[in-house]
């Protein structure tokens, strides 16, 4: 007989039926589990922002019962509809993906389902060129705060590769000049890591934070009231300052495709440079492999056929026809 039922009587009544949760009671619960174990802000502000969409796509709340896998499809057509963009649906659907796989887990969800992906044209996402950053590094003319912040945050951007909630976080205190190393305690994969300075970016950083005289425990790069500079901040000054300065490749993330793209170029190790990036695997770190046309150029001339000599193979034609004739 089984534990906690008597012959007759049932003491306890077992049910495999679990609660009936609406997907926002789910999503709170899931974002909590997250809160515990310690995962950014920042990962748990754009899970809430795609819930946001989610939802709006769904008309309002609904019961996690009622999501399936044909739920899923509306919700790319829906994407499809509004001329999103394929690699965009496919963020869409990641964000949203883990909410889905933890209500499948507690039972929220009856049955289990594949997220569907959508298949879009790839394309080479752009870097910068050697003269578009000699234009970005070039010293200011103006001397308000705002610009000479920016000024160097795009020094530091070109010169590491760093993340850009990596850099918001950076406190005076993570600069050692003498060493030339950042550390960085803010990290998407959670390990710190060291971050090497070339002689050049240490001397702008020793003389950045000599003008701006913060405490250690100050924001490296702050808003002008000393806070944390938001994401759209940091964005938006990045390509402001890109802007007037004549570059039409604005962005943060730009600056780490070119980071990463000229290490490969350099044949820098994997290795060195994995570590440098904060990548988790080797994966990740082959998607920005961007080889620039020039080097495209210089392989296919090594390999293509060559000419035996440089007269036109071609003779000029005196007597063409015309069409009546």
């Amino acid at each position: 007989m089984k534990k906690g039922v008597s012959k007759g009587n049932q003491l306890f009544k077992s049910t495999n039926q679990m609660p009936n949760k609406s997907f926002d009671e789910a999503h709170e619960e899931y974002i909590n589990n997250l809160k515990i174990i310690g995962r950014s802000e920042e990962t748990i502000r754009t899970y809430n922002h795609h819930k946001k969409y989610f939802l709006n796509f769904l008309g309002g709340n609904v019961k996690c019962s009622e999501i399936n896998e044909e739920t899923l499809n509306k919700y790319i057509l829906y994407l499809h509809n509004k001329n999103i963009r394929a690699v965009s649906i496919n963020s869409y659907l990641q964000n949203i993906s883990p909410i889905i796989k933890f209500c499948i887990k507690k039972g929220y969800i009856k049955h289990g389902f594949m997220i569907p992906r959508v298949k879009g044209q790839e394309k080479i996402k752009e870097v910068l060129t050697d003269e578009e950053l000699k234009m970005l590094l070039e010293s200011p003319k103006k001397t308000d705060f705002v610009t000479i912040r920016t000024y160097v945050i795009i020094w530091v951007l070109a010169s590491t590769g760093i993340r850009a909630s990596e850099l918001r976080n950076l406190r005076v205190k993570n600069v050692d000049i003498i060493g030339r190393t950042i550390v960085c305690n803010h990290t998407k994969n959670k390990k710190a890591r060291y971050l090497p300075i070339s002689n050049s970016l240490a001397v702008i950083l020793s003389e950045y934070m000599q003008y701006r005289e913060g405490e250690v425990e100050d924001y490296l790069f702050p808003t002008v009231y000393g806070d944390m500079m938001s994401s759209t901040t940091l964005q938006k000054s990045v390509s402001n300052y890109a802007k007037e300065r004549g570059v039409r490749k604005q962005g943060i993330h730009i600056h780490r495709h070119t980071f990463i793209t000229n290490s490969v170029l350099k044949n820098v190790s994997p290795i060195i440079l994995k570590s440098i990036t904060g990548h988790s695997t080797f994966k990740e770190l082959n998607r920005y492999y961007h080889n620039n046309t020039s080097s495209l150029v210089e392989i296919i001339d090594s390999i293509a056929p060559k000419m035996k000599n440089k007269q036109s193979n071609f003779k000029k034609r005196s007597n063409i026809r015309s069409k009546d004739e």
